[in-house]
């Protein structure tokens, strides 16, 4: 009874989507900006796009399962529309060929061929999958001419970068695909932001020009405070350090120790040595003294030998004076290093749930221990 009134509900669906065939192809369900509802055929799906709301339609099969537009041997109807989803072939029909191909799931659902699904014989003729084959060869096509296209028009515009870079292929390469884009991008010559307005927060940097800006990223590379950048493009957790010179204006931390948080949640910790920073919120410390503190990383022009792009610390928050001791040791970091690349590393990460670890501790040890020699011989 539940299957004939949900396949009831699925024709209504379906008559829906026939006389709207020109508004392109639609699913029946939206979830935080995605999923395959068309909310120019079912408005309701417009809050499900817009507020991250799921917005579900009962159904009984969707037109789109790969199974069923292609027929034996292709997808698998068991897994669910989500996990054998073909929308997007169907998202090159003609208004026409939607039309029909929806109207003769219809007929097929109505005369219960679909009631078993051990053999699916494919909704589209070969007509219509050749169509999709040769839609999506030219889609390629423009694709590859509109990026051949951006390639040239960006190298134009890169020319004095490209001619100071000459010699180098690699830096060539990375200028020309992507000079201009709103992209950060990891590359061998370090994190290189193609922000147009990427440099709007930099002290100092207020009259850098965009080629300027690209420059003095490629030649900061290895000359930066790289456990502050970290942060920067990460999340900052704690600050702590001992105040090893005191002016009227500045302190200077002989070392601070760094601990953060990547997006994905693994957790870093690192140092930089001899920081210098503001004396607010620091006036009743001496010299000697230890702190935890919070502060914003931002970036700065340092000038010396030559223009460097480097990172420090401001408006620190909840100070609190520690003892020296709570301060994690060399020793204390290398080992936190050294754990973080064999779980990183290990042949069993994929089954792991990052809180019990499978693998055997005399094993783990002993690799501990020799890594630990490499960087730190006796």
């Amino acid at each position: 009874m539940k299957s004939k009134q949900t396949k009831k509900k699925t024709i209504g669906l379906i008559d829906v989507m026939i006389q709207h065939a020109d508004k392109g192809a639609s699913g029946f369900w939206t979830d935080d900006y995605e999923g395959c509802g068309n909310p120019k055929i079912f408005p309701e799906f417009d809050d499900g796009l817009k507020h991250g709301k799921y917005v579900h339609k009962e159904h009984y099969l969707c037109p789109w399962n790969t199974a069923i537009l292609y027929g034996d041997g292709h997808g698998n109807i068991n897994t669910g529309c989500y996990h054998s989803c073909s929308i997007r072939d169907a998202r090159y029909l003609s208004t026409e060929m939607l039309a029909a191909v929806l109207t003769r799931f219809k007929e097929q659902l109505q005369s219960d061929k679909y009631d078993n699904t051990e053999h699916i014989n494919p909704l589209l003729t070969q007509e219509e999958q050749s169509y999709i084959r040769q839609q999506q060869i030219l889609e390629r096509e423009n694709q590859e001419r509109q990026w051949k296209k951006d390639r040239e028009s960006k190298a134009v515009k890169a020319t004095a970068l490209i001619q100071k870079y000459q010699d180098n292929e690699d830096m060539k390469a990375l200028l020309i695909g992507h000079y201009g884009d709103d992209i950060m991008v990891m590359s061998e010559f370090g994190n290189i932001d193609f922000s147009l307005n990427g440099k709007v927060d930099i002290v100092g940097g207020e009259k850098l020009s965009y080629d300027d800006y690209l420059d003095i990223q490629i030649q900061s590379y290895g000359k930066q405070r790289s456990w502050f950048a970290m942060c920067y493009y990460s999340i900052p957790c704690e600050f702590m350090g001992c105040i090893e010179k005191k002016t009227k204006k500045n302190i200077c931390f002989k070392r601070i120790y760094v601990s953060g948080m990547y997006p994905d949640g693994d957790c870093f910790e690192g140092k930089e040595d001899h920081v210098w920073m503001d004396i607010q919120g620091f006036e009743d410390f001496k010299v000697g003294d230890c702190a935890s503190f919070y502060a914003d990383i931002y970036r700065y022009i340092k000038t010396g030998n030559g223009k460097v792009l480097d990172y420090s610390l401001r408006n620190p928050q909840n100070i609190r004076q520690i003892t020296s001791y709570e301060l994690p040791s060399d020793d204390d970091l290398i080992k936190q290093s050294i754990n973080q690349i064999l779980c990183e590393t290990c042949y069993l990460s994929e089954h792991c749930n990052k809180t019990y670890c499978l693998r055997n501790q005399e094993e783990l040890q002993a690799l501990r221990e020799q890594m630990s020699s490499m960087i730190s011989p006796k």
